[in-house]
């Protein structure tokens, strides 16, 4: 059995299931997205009249050996997972591929939801 300590991990994710191992990830259903748009796999720039709040498709997620490549080497942004949509409780950070400028989605207040009900 290969063993890592816990400091030599990292957090990855992506909503292509092609980009992580499968047998060691878990997949993440019914994440709502607020800030910007959503192209499929990537985060995207709201173009003509979008919902405030968005539904999204699953989401994998893993803990891998902080020497292995990420999913997505560059084109991310680090987005807030919050638990509703108060943003008081953060549960953690995750890495997800965009298209445009990262600082787009900070200034625009990009963040993920568990629960996209008030």
């Amino acid at each position: 059995m290969f063993t890592v300590a816990i400091d030599e991990l990292k957090l990855v994710s992506s909503f292509d299931e092609s980009k992580i191992d499968r047998k060691a990830s878990i997949e993440v259903q019914g994440l709502w997205l607020q800030g910007c748009a959503f192209g499929g796999s990537r985060l995207t720039d709201i173009q003509g009249k979008a919902s405030e709040i968005i539904n999204l498709p699953s989401c994998y997620i893993s803990w891998i050996s902080d020497k292995e490549a990420d999913p997505y080497p560059s084109g991310v942004v680090e987005t807030p997972l919050y638990h509703n949509m108060d943003r008081e409780k953060l549960l953690c950070t995750l890495k997800i591929f965009n298209q445009g400028e990262a600082s787009t989605r900070i200034i625009s207040g990009v963040a993920l939801f568990l629960n996209g009900s008030e």
